[in-house]
């Protein structure tokens, strides 16, 4: 009898211990693909900066002959600081989302019991009027509003520690939102940088290969090969864009993963590499001359 007793408290002792176990597993990993996903976020950002800048200034140089040159520069200064100034608030944004996800991890990392989340909290509400005033420019699917709607109900059988459970169960519905109206913005960043990319790309096979293989007066450039080549290999960058937004929408399943109390390990990796690989190819590019 005793040792009956024995074996079942053994096995309740290694269920306990297994939950604890995957308790503090879920914890520790909780908030991973949400900072990674705003890292990549914040490099496509500089890069985009970067990018609209130089092309606007390349631009800029090609008309300086026209008749009216400071009408030139001060509209083109007034356009691309509307720009500017959107890609910085986003910047802000993500920005915002990155630390949320920093203090939602470091509130499943703490000691304290009744740790109440203070930080958590504040960033909450900071995203909370984010989505106010973004919803009268990003208008959210019918769908978006019901998946985003039912995120809060994920939680309530999970086995997060109370002061997490606390904290996902009031703010499900205000990151997933900002998630989905993210999406959107994404896409108009994508939009901006795909279109200075491909006018640059385009630029560049004019002037660097179909120019100097046409001017029969001219012997091809030693580097002509090799500037073709490159064209075509870029063809396929651009289509990379898209990956930061689709990593957006993938982020929305993240979230709602977490809540449900589900390990969170890299489970955006192929996504944000791309993004990565897009932000490093349109580095050498431009140090490349292009």
């Amino acid at each position: 009898m005793k040792k009956r007793m024995f074996i079942v408290a053994g096995f309740t002792f290694a269920l306990i211990s297994g939950c604890a176990t995957q308790s503090i597993q879920q914890g520790k990993d909780l908030s991973t693909s949400g900072i990674a996903y705003t890292n990549a976020v914040e490099s496509l950002l500089d890069v985009t900066t970067d990018r609209v800048i130089d092309f606007d200034t390349d631009e800029l140089k090609k008309s300086r002959r026209g008749t009216n040159p400071m009408t030139m520069i001060t509209q083109k200064n007034k356009a691309l600081e509307d720009i500017i100034i959107e890609i910085s608030k986003f910047r802000s944004q993500t920005k915002l989302l990155k630390a949320y996800f920093l203090n939602l991890q470091a509130l499943a990392d703490s000691p304290v019991k009744d740790d109440t989340g203070v930080a958590v909290k504040s960033l909450s509400d900071s995203i909370s009027n984010l989505n106010k005033a973004l919803s009268g420019k990003v208008n959210l699917t019918e769908d978006q509003k019901t998946q985003t709607g039912a995120l809060a109900g994920l939680v309530a059988n999970t086995i997060h520690a109370a002061k997490v459970k606390n904290a996902l169960v009031r703010d499900a519905e205000i990151v997933g939102t900002y998630l989905a109206l993210q999406e959107d913005q994404l896409k108009d960043i994508e939009g901006i940088l795909s279109d200075r990319f491909n006018a640059k790309n385009d630029l560049f096979l004019n002037e660097k290969v179909i120019g100097p293989y046409v001017n029969i007066s001219q012997p091809l450039t030693t580097n002509w090969d090799v500037d073709r080549k490159q064209w075509f290999m870029t063809q396929f960058i651009s289509q990379q864009l898209s990956t930061a937004q689709e990593a957006a929408k993938q982020l929305r399943g993240v979230w709602a993963d977490i809540l449900q109390g589900k390990s969170d390990i890299n489970s955006l990796s192929v996504l944000i590499s791309d993004v990565n690989e897009f932000v490093v190819t349109a580095q050498a590019l431009k140090a490349a001359g292009q």
